[in-house]
Protein backbone atom coordinates (compact mmCIF):
# COMPACT_ATOMS: atom_id res chain seq x y z
CA UNK A 1 0.00 0.00 0.00
CA UNK A 2 3.10 2.46 0.46
CA UNK A 3 4.63 1.87 -2.08
CA UNK A 4 1.30 2.36 -4.26
CA UNK A 5 0.49 5.80 -2.72
CA UNK A 6 4.15 6.86 -3.24
CA UNK A 7 4.12 5.92 -7.27
CA UNK A 8 0.84 7.77 -7.31
CA UNK A 9 1.88 10.95 -5.74
CA UNK A 10 5.11 10.95 -7.89
CA UNK A 11 3.34 10.61 -10.94
CA UNK A 12 0.91 13.33 -10.18
CA UNK A 13 4.34 15.34 -8.79
CA UNK A 14 5.03 14.86 -12.31
CA UNK A 15 1.73 16.03 -13.79
CA UNK A 16 1.69 19.18 -11.45
CA UNK A 17 5.34 20.64 -12.31
CA UNK A 18 6.83 18.94 -14.95
CA UNK A 19 5.31 21.60 -17.69
CA UNK A 20 7.57 24.07 -16.16
CA UNK A 21 10.47 22.18 -18.51
CA UNK A 22 9.16 22.88 -21.70
CA UNK A 23 8.01 26.31 -20.71
CA UNK A 24 11.55 27.24 -19.84
CA UNK A 25 12.41 25.94 -23.19
CA UNK A 26 9.89 27.26 -25.23
CA UNK A 27 9.96 30.87 -23.35
CA UNK A 28 13.72 30.97 -23.94
CA UNK A 29 14.01 30.48 -27.61
CA UNK A 30 10.21 31.73 -28.82
CA UNK A 31 8.90 33.96 -25.49
CA UNK A 32 6.12 31.27 -25.10
CA UNK A 33 3.24 31.04 -23.37
CA UNK A 34 3.04 35.08 -25.25
CA UNK A 35 4.26 34.03 -28.75
CA UNK A 36 0.81 32.27 -28.95
CA UNK A 37 -0.67 35.39 -29.90
CA UNK A 38 2.26 36.98 -31.97
CA UNK A 39 1.29 37.91 -35.84
CA UNK A 40 2.02 35.08 -37.89
CA UNK A 41 5.05 37.42 -39.57
CA UNK A 42 6.94 37.60 -35.94
CA UNK A 43 6.10 33.74 -35.49
CA UNK A 44 7.51 32.41 -38.18
CA UNK A 45 10.80 34.09 -38.22
CA UNK A 46 11.25 32.63 -34.83
CA UNK A 47 10.26 29.28 -34.94
CA UNK A 48 12.22 29.01 -38.03
CA UNK A 49 15.70 30.11 -36.25
CA UNK A 50 15.05 28.03 -33.45
CA UNK A 51 13.51 24.78 -34.62
CA UNK A 52 15.79 22.73 -32.34
CA UNK A 53 14.39 24.37 -29.40
CA UNK A 54 11.15 24.56 -30.69
CA UNK A 55 10.86 20.51 -31.33
CA UNK A 56 12.15 20.00 -28.00
CA UNK A 57 9.70 22.20 -26.15
CA UNK A 58 6.93 20.98 -27.75
CA UNK A 59 8.33 17.35 -27.68
CA UNK A 60 8.51 17.45 -23.98
CA UNK A 61 5.20 19.30 -23.81
CA UNK A 62 3.17 16.62 -25.89
CA UNK A 63 4.42 14.05 -23.44
CA UNK A 64 3.12 15.57 -20.67
CA UNK A 65 -0.47 16.50 -21.99
CA UNK A 66 -0.62 13.11 -23.24
CA UNK A 67 0.38 11.84 -19.30
CA UNK A 68 -1.98 13.92 -18.29
CA UNK A 69 -4.82 11.05 -19.26
CA UNK A 70 -3.55 8.65 -16.95
CA UNK A 71 -3.32 11.15 -14.42
CA UNK A 72 -6.64 11.93 -14.79
CA UNK A 73 -7.80 8.37 -14.55
CA UNK A 74 -5.54 7.75 -11.58
CA UNK A 75 -6.99 10.78 -9.63
CA UNK A 76 -10.36 9.13 -10.35
CA UNK A 77 -8.92 5.65 -8.75
CA UNK A 78 -8.34 7.16 -6.25
CA UNK A 79 -11.40 9.57 -5.84
CA UNK A 80 -13.50 6.39 -6.22
CA UNK A 81 -11.90 4.60 -3.06
CA UNK A 82 -12.62 0.88 -3.18
CA UNK A 83 -15.46 1.32 -4.91
CA UNK A 84 -16.28 -0.08 -8.27
CA UNK A 85 -15.89 2.49 -11.23
CA UNK A 86 -19.45 3.67 -11.90
CA UNK A 87 -20.85 5.76 -14.37
CA UNK A 88 -19.46 8.86 -13.35
CA UNK A 89 -15.76 7.69 -13.35
CA UNK A 90 -16.33 6.06 -16.33
CA UNK A 91 -17.67 10.22 -17.81
CA UNK A 92 -14.04 11.72 -15.64
CA UNK A 93 -12.20 9.62 -17.04
CA UNK A 94 -14.14 9.97 -20.89
CA UNK A 95 -13.40 14.11 -20.47
CA UNK A 96 -9.76 13.08 -19.12
CA UNK A 97 -8.96 11.40 -22.16
CA UNK A 98 -10.14 14.44 -24.54
CA UNK A 99 -8.47 17.07 -22.42
CA UNK A 100 -5.41 14.82 -23.94
CA UNK A 101 -6.26 14.65 -26.87
CA UNK A 102 -7.48 17.92 -27.77
CA UNK A 103 -4.24 19.01 -26.03
CA UNK A 104 -1.92 17.27 -28.20
CA UNK A 105 -3.66 18.62 -31.32
CA UNK A 106 -2.95 22.22 -29.90
CA UNK A 107 0.16 20.56 -29.71
CA UNK A 108 1.12 19.03 -33.09
CA UNK A 109 0.35 22.35 -35.10
CA UNK A 110 4.12 23.40 -34.16
CA UNK A 111 5.53 20.53 -34.43
CA UNK A 112 4.05 19.81 -37.96
CA UNK A 113 2.02 22.10 -39.77
CA UNK A 114 3.49 25.56 -38.63
CA UNK A 115 7.22 23.96 -38.83
CA UNK A 116 7.23 23.44 -42.36
CA UNK A 117 5.23 26.69 -42.92
CA UNK A 118 8.16 28.14 -41.04
CA UNK A 119 10.81 27.18 -43.46
CA UNK A 120 8.46 27.88 -46.44
CA UNK A 121 8.29 31.28 -45.40
CA UNK A 122 12.07 31.73 -44.72
CA UNK A 123 12.43 30.79 -48.06
CA UNK A 124 9.58 32.95 -50.10
CA UNK A 125 11.15 36.24 -51.29
CA UNK A 126 10.79 39.34 -48.23
CA UNK A 127 7.54 41.26 -49.55
CA UNK A 128 5.87 38.56 -51.38
CA UNK A 129 2.41 37.37 -52.04
CA UNK A 130 3.76 34.16 -51.13
CA UNK A 131 4.75 35.43 -47.84
CA UNK A 132 1.43 36.62 -47.39
CA UNK A 133 -0.22 33.37 -48.13
CA UNK A 134 1.61 31.75 -45.42
CA UNK A 135 0.79 33.82 -43.28
CA UNK A 136 -2.64 33.67 -43.44
CA UNK A 137 -2.53 29.92 -43.65
CA UNK A 138 -0.54 29.89 -40.15
CA UNK A 139 -2.98 32.52 -39.00
CA UNK A 140 -6.01 30.11 -39.83
CA UNK A 141 -3.94 27.18 -38.16
CA UNK A 142 -2.75 28.74 -35.27
CA UNK A 143 -6.51 29.79 -34.26
CA UNK A 144 -8.04 26.13 -35.30
CA UNK A 145 -5.43 24.10 -33.02
CA UNK A 146 -5.40 26.78 -30.68
CA UNK A 147 -9.35 25.99 -29.70
CA UNK A 148 -8.70 22.72 -29.59
CA UNK A 149 -5.39 22.03 -27.80
CA UNK A 150 -6.21 25.57 -24.99
CA UNK A 151 -9.87 26.31 -25.53
CA UNK A 152 -11.41 22.95 -25.46
CA UNK A 153 -8.51 20.49 -24.13
CA UNK A 154 -6.70 23.07 -21.46
CA UNK A 155 -10.19 24.59 -20.84
CA UNK A 156 -13.43 22.90 -21.27
CA UNK A 157 -12.69 18.85 -21.01
CA UNK A 158 -9.94 19.50 -18.04
CA UNK A 159 -12.71 21.58 -16.22
CA UNK A 160 -15.30 18.91 -16.83
CA UNK A 161 -13.04 15.89 -15.61
CA UNK A 162 -12.55 17.96 -12.37
CA UNK A 163 -16.09 18.64 -11.64
CA UNK A 164 -16.90 14.71 -11.96
CA UNK A 165 -13.92 14.22 -9.94
CA UNK A 166 -15.18 16.80 -7.15
CA UNK A 167 -18.38 14.77 -7.11
CA UNK A 168 -16.61 11.71 -6.92
CA UNK A 169 -14.55 12.81 -4.04
CA UNK A 170 -17.58 13.81 -2.51
CA UNK A 171 -20.01 11.08 -2.91
CA UNK A 172 -17.28 8.10 -2.35
CA UNK A 173 -14.52 9.80 0.17
CA UNK A 174 -11.68 7.80 -1.74
CA UNK A 175 -9.77 11.52 -1.02
CA UNK A 176 -10.35 14.42 1.53
CA UNK A 177 -13.54 16.07 1.30
CA UNK A 178 -12.00 19.54 0.94
CA UNK A 179 -10.67 18.46 -2.51
CA UNK A 180 -13.67 17.77 -3.44
CA UNK A 181 -15.12 21.15 -2.65
CA UNK A 182 -12.04 23.02 -3.93
CA UNK A 183 -12.45 21.48 -7.68
CA UNK A 184 -15.50 22.85 -8.31
CA UNK A 185 -14.07 26.64 -8.08
CA UNK A 186 -11.13 25.69 -9.92
CA UNK A 187 -12.89 24.26 -12.15
CA UNK A 188 -14.70 27.96 -13.07
CA UNK A 189 -10.99 29.69 -13.09
CA UNK A 190 -9.45 27.37 -15.44
CA UNK A 191 -12.86 26.74 -17.73
CA UNK A 192 -13.00 30.82 -17.69
CA UNK A 193 -10.63 31.27 -20.96
CA UNK A 194 -12.59 29.43 -23.05
CA UNK A 195 -15.64 32.00 -22.71
CA UNK A 196 -13.62 33.30 -25.54
CA UNK A 197 -15.26 30.63 -28.11
CA UNK A 198 -18.54 32.45 -27.43
CA UNK A 199 -16.87 36.13 -27.66
CA UNK A 200 -16.44 36.65 -24.41
CA UNK A 201 -13.78 37.88 -22.82
CA UNK A 202 -12.46 36.11 -20.10
CA UNK A 203 -11.30 37.91 -16.47
CA UNK A 204 -7.99 35.19 -16.62
CA UNK A 205 -5.64 34.05 -19.12
CA UNK A 206 -4.74 30.61 -20.03
CA UNK A 207 -1.72 30.29 -17.60
CA UNK A 208 -3.82 31.53 -14.69
CA UNK A 209 -6.48 28.59 -15.59
CA UNK A 210 -3.86 26.11 -15.68
CA UNK A 211 -1.95 27.25 -12.96
CA UNK A 212 -5.01 26.85 -10.67
CA UNK A 213 -5.33 23.04 -11.78
CA UNK A 214 -1.78 22.24 -11.16
CA UNK A 215 -2.05 23.42 -7.99
CA UNK A 216 -5.34 21.33 -7.22
CA UNK A 217 -3.34 18.56 -8.52
CA UNK A 218 0.16 19.40 -6.47
CA UNK A 219 -2.49 19.16 -3.43
CA UNK A 220 -3.45 15.68 -4.73
CA UNK A 221 0.13 14.32 -4.97
CA UNK A 222 0.51 15.82 -1.02
CA UNK A 223 -2.33 14.12 0.66
CA UNK A 224 -0.94 10.98 -1.29
CA UNK A 225 2.34 11.63 -0.40
CA UNK A 226 0.94 11.94 3.38
CA UNK A 227 -0.53 8.74 3.25
CA UNK A 228 2.33 7.03 2.29
CA UNK A 229 3.59 8.22 5.33
CA UNK A 230 1.53 7.50 7.87
CA UNK A 231 0.32 4.17 6.21
CA UNK A 232 1.54 1.12 8.27
CA UNK A 233 4.76 -1.07 6.58
CA UNK A 234 3.04 -4.63 5.54
CA UNK A 235 3.55 -7.07 8.17
CA UNK A 236 4.71 -10.74 7.57
CA UNK A 237 2.66 -13.28 7.88
CA UNK A 238 3.28 -16.05 10.45
CA UNK A 239 4.99 -19.26 8.87
CA UNK A 240 3.25 -22.18 10.69
CA UNK A 241 5.23 -25.24 11.96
Amino acid sequence: MRFQYVSTSAVLVFQAFFIFVPMAILGGAIDWPASLDFPAGQTLPLVHAERAAVQLGYGLYLAWSLAFAGSAALIVRLASGTKTLGALAMLAIGFGVASALARAIGIVRWLSGSSALADAYAAAPVGSMERVAIETAQTALNAYGGTIGEDLGVGIFAALWLVCAGALILRDRGLPAWLGWLAFPVATVSSMPSLALVGIASPVDVVIGTSSMLLWLAAVAVVTLARAVTSPRGRPEPVAA
